[in-house]
């Protein structure tokens, strides 16, 4: 179960990668004539886009979480802490480069997205801690 779990934290990965560099793409083009932003590689609005590729990634990543709980391994907590700290770093991103006009729903989506990187990064830590738990007692 382990391996699958390691595996859908992997798609997980590539996925929030290949969002990171559309978004990237897409803050690097010119504004389209209606002054909204420009596209990036992937044919998609931006709510298509963060459903797809964001939501999935982070749902991808609580599922491996659960399929690999009760094994220990390494590779699922960097794996989960990994994709967490993409996330909010991500965002951090977003916001240093000013690709979203401030609003509300901007700040909300932007606050939400990384509760949710705090929460595979709490995932990660938390499958460390079990896990190191779990060899203590073995060893006993």
């Amino acid at each position: 179960m382990a391996k699958i779990a390691v595996i859908l934290l992997y798609i997980s990965l590539a996925l929030l990668i290949i969002y990171g560099l559309d978004t990237l793409v897409a803050s690097l083009k010119q504004p389209q004539l209606d002054g909204s932003p420009g596209t990036g590689f992937l044919p998609m609005n931006e709510a298509a886009r963060g459903a797809i590729f964001g939501a999935g990634a982070v749902i991808l990543s609580i599922i491996g979480f659960v399929i690999g709980r009760k094994e220990p391994s390494k590779t699922i907590s960097i794996l989960l802490l990994v994709n967490g700290f993409l996330i909010i770093l991500g965002m951090i991103m977003v916001m240093a480069m000013n690709i979203v006009t401030p609003s509300e729903e901007s700040t909300r989506t932007i606050g939400s997205t990384m509760l949710l990187g705090g929460l595979l990064i709490g995932l990660g830590i938390a499958k460390m801690i079990v896990d190191k738990r779990k060899m203590q007692i073995s060893k006993s």
